[in-house]
Order: structure tokens, then sequence, then C-alpha cells
């Protein structure tokens, strides 16, 4: 596995707008409803370029990340995991787990040493992946409307001591 991670660019923009596309539909199948992920549409969307990443072989983007500080007002002085994206034909084979821990130590590098990311309660896939690195969930539920589907999001948080 010959891949590194690096900071995305404006050139970057068009491949991660498909990668989230085809994120979304694999990740969030049976959640959201389908008519959602069917027609998503991200031409006007980009994500902002500070704390955006690829995980590239150097041809290919294979998946990408997002962080930044807390977005939540409650959690000031965290950093967030926005987040975290790789080829559903990738997805078991280790590649996720290489743009993760890229992510939370670059984290952890800007002196964040409280990191919370959320997930959909039913993504049990993700769940799991989250709590292999050391993410738990804090018991937070927050409520919120995809595509006129009701949802709930959990909190997981990682503290460095």
């Amino acid at each position: 596995m010959n891949v590194y991670v690096r900071e995305m660019t404006a050139d970057d923009i068009d491949k991660v707008r498909s990668l989230y596309i085809s994120g979304w539909q694999n990740a969030f199948k049976g959640i959201v409803p389908q008519d959602y992920l069917d027609y998503m549409n991200l031409d006007e969307w980009a994500p902002p370029l500070d704390g955006a990443y690829v995980l590239t072989d150097g041809k290919d983007i294979l998946g990408t990340s997002s962080v930044s500080p807390a977005r939540d007002a409650s959690f000031e002085g965290w950093g967030e995991i926005i987040s975290v994206y790789v080829l559903p034909e990738l997805i078991g084979h280790g590649y996720g787990h290489i743009l993760f821990e890229f992510v939370k130590q670059k984290l952890l590098e800007r002196g964040y040493r409280k990191i919370y990311l959320t997930v959909f309660e039913d993504n049990m896939r993700a769940r799991t992946f989250y709590e292999k690195h050391h993410f738990s969930w804090n018991q937070e539920r927050i409520p919120l409307n995809v595509g006129g589907k009701d949802l709930i999001e959990l909190r997981y948080v990682f503290m460095q001591e």
C-alpha cells in the first residue's frame, strides 16, 4: 500500500465532491432516504481548503478528510474531525485507518488534546471504526433531519492524557 496524505488543493475539489457523494451513498444507504442519496448535488459545494486532506497513491484520490476547531460553541477548545471518506471499494483495506490516524495526529499537533466527531446512530460500521481508534460515545444524542427523515447523530470523543 504505497499511499500518503497531503493537503487538499483547489485542483482536487471535483474529485473530492465525487468521493463525498459515493461515500454518502455507500455509508448511509438504509439510513438516509434513498431519494436524497440518489439526487445529491454538490456542484456548488467545496470544503474549506484549510484543514482538508486527501489520501492519494500519487495518481488518484483514494480518500478525503476534513478537520477544524470545534464548530459547536459548547465544545470550545476542542478539535473536530468533520469527515472521513475513502472510496467504497477500499473500505476494510486499511486506507481509512491511515487517513483517520493522520488527521487525528494533525489535530494533536495543533494542540488539541480533546477531539470529537459526530456519527449517525445507525451507522454501526463507522461507530465500530471510531471505537477501534479510541473514540467513545459521550452519551450525547443530536437530532437532525436529512432529506425529510428525522435522524440521530451521536457525539464520539477522544481525550489525550
